[in-house]
């Protein structure tokens, strides 16, 4: 694996709001170089490289840091 985490999976998905209103967000799956799966939940207007790529990496350390003690 290049990098902290591989991504497995990746979903897009709709919800609606109490008012009825219909969101579209995007679910991403994760494995880490030291085998931790994870998913991150992303809605469509902050789906793009700059913002989910240090999500991700915030997300894979945490994963992670229990097989560091």
């Amino acid at each position: 694996m290049d990098g902290k985490y591989t991504v497995t999976d990746v979903n897009q998905r709709k919800r609606f709001t109490p008012g009825g209103k219909q969101v579209t967000y995007y679910d991403i799956y994760i494995l880490t170089q030291r085998g931790a799966t994870g998913s991150l939940r992303v809605v469509a207007a902050d789906y793009d490289i700059e913002t989910v790529r240090p999500k991700l990496e915030e997300l894979a350390a945490k994963l992670d840091m229990p097989f560091e003690l």
